[in-house]
C-alpha cells in the first residue's frame, strides 16, 4: 500500500480508501445491498491490505451504512480514519436537513452513536448549503471540533470559489483549516482541473476521489453502445450517474482495452492507476470481494508515460476562459531580466 499525507496535517492516509455507499441490505441506492457479513469480509480484506481510510455518510441507507461500518471496524477502530458527511435529509422534520448548527450538532452525535466510534476523524460538508449562512455552518463545525467530536473538517462537491471563501473565513476567524475536498474525478470527468484542482493544490488540501470508475463505465462492464443492463448500477437505476460524454467514452474505452492487452491489467486497474499516479486518495466503491481484489491490483499496475499521454490526449479538457489566458500569461514575461 502507498500512503499520502492528508492536507497540511501530520496524518497519513492510504492512497486507496474504502467507500461504503454499497453497505446496507435495503439497497435503496441501487448499488449492491451489502450485508453486515459481506461488509465484515471486505473491510477486513481492505484493512489487511493496508487501507486505513473508510468513507461513509449519514444519508447512505439512512444511516445503515454507518452502522455496518462501525460494526466492521470495532476491533481496530483506533488504527483507522473514519470519514463521514453531513447535509442530507435524515427525518421528516423541517430542520432535519442542511448545514445549520442545530442539524450538525444532532447529526454528528447520531453518526458517532451509529458507528460506536467515539469521534469522527474527518467530517465533511456533503455539498454547499445556500439556505444557511456559511458563518453559521463554520461555527457549528468549530464547535464540534472544540468538543472533541470531530478532528479534521473537510468538504465535498464544492466549487472552487466556495472552498476559497471557506478557507479565507477559517483564517480570518482562527478556525481549523479544511483539509480535504471529496470530488468526482476520473478519465471521464476531468472538470475539476479547470478551477477546483488548482485551488486544492494551492491551498494544500487533499483530494478524495469519488466514483473513480465513473459508475462502472470505466470497468468495461457495458457493451460498445453503452447500454445499461440488469445487474449493473446504470441498469438497476435506469440511468448513468455520474453523467459523461459518450463520444469521449467511445474513444477512451477502446484505448484502455488496447493498454489492457499490452500490460495485462483490467480496465478498472488502468483507470485507478491513472489516478493514484497523481497521488490523490481514491475511494473504492465496490459491490463484492471480487471487485475489491481487482481494484487493489491497481497498486501493481504501472502506466508508462506513453500510456498516460494516450489517455490524457483522448480525455483532455477544452480550454475555457480565464484558464487559457492565465496559462498564456504564465509562460513568461515580455522582457528580459538580469538575475
Amino acid at each position: 500500500m502507498k500512503y499520502v499525507r492528508i492536507g497540511k496535517t501530520g496524518l497519513y492516509s492510504s492512497i486507496f480508501a474504502l467507500g461504503t455507499m454499497t453497505f446496507g441490505a435495503r439497497n435503496s441506492w441501487k448499488l449492491a445491498g451489502v450485508t453486515q457479513q459481506e461488509a465484515d469480509r471486505m473491510v477486513r480484506k481492505a484493512f489487511d491490505a493496508g487501507i486505513n481510510l473508510f468513507d461513509t455518510a449519514d444519508v447512505y441507507e439512512d444511516g445503515d451504512s454507518e452502522t455496518i461500518l462501525g460494526n466492521s471496524i470495532r476491533d481496530f477502530r483506533d488504527q483507522v480514519i473514519i470519514a463521514t458527511k453531513v447535509r442530507g435529509r435524515l427525518g421528516d422534520g423541517i430542520n432535519d436537513v442542511g448545514l445549520t448548527k442545530s442539524h450538525m450538532y444532532i447529526s454528528a452525535r447520531k453518526s458517532i452513536e451509529r458507528m460506536k466510534c467515539g469521534w469522527i476523524d474527518l467530517y465533511q460538508f456533503h455539498g454547499w448549503d445556500s439556505h444557511v449562512p456559511i458563518e453559521e455552518t463554520m461555527d457549528g463545525m468549530e464547535h464540534l471540533i472544540e468538543e472533541g467530536l470531530v478532528i479534521y473538517p473537510g468538504v465535498s462537491n464544492f466549487a472552487a470559489w466556495q472552498m476559497a471563501y471557506l478557507q479565507g473565513m477559517a483564517i480570518e476567524r482562527g478556525y481549523s483549516r479544511y483539509q480535504t475536498a471529496q470530488m468526482n474525478y476520473s478519465l471521464l470527468n476531468r472538470d475539476i482541473e479547470h478551477e477546483v484542482l488548482p485551488f486544492i493544490r494551492h491551498s494544500q488540501m487533499s483530494l478524495l476521489v469519488w466514483s473513480p470508475l465513473h459508475g462502472g463505465v470505466l470497468s468495461g462492464k457495458y457493451d460498445k453502445d453503452l447500454n445499461p443492463r440488469s445487474g449493473t448500477r446504470a441498469g438497476d437505476r435506469g440511468f448513468f450517474f455520474p453523467p459523461f460524454d459518450r463520444e469521449v467514452a467511445s474513444h477512451l474505452l477502446p484505448a484502455m482495452e488496447d493498454i489492457s492487452r499490452e500490460i495485462d491489467a483490467s480496465l478498472s486497474q488502468i483507470a485507478l492507476s491513472w489516478l493514484i499516479q497523481r497521488k490523490h486518495i481514491v475511494i473504492l466503491g465496490v459491490r463484492n470481494m471480487k471487485q475489491l481484489e481487482d481494484n487493489l491490483g491497481a497498486l501493481d499496475v504501472n502506466l508508462n508515460s506513453e500510456h498516460i499521454s494516450r489517455l490524457d490526449e483522448i480525455t483532455a479538457l477544452k480550454p475555457i476562459y480565464p484558464g487559457w489566458m492565465i496559462e498564456r500569461q504564465s509562460r513568461g514575461r515580455d522582457f528580459q531580466t538580469v538575475e
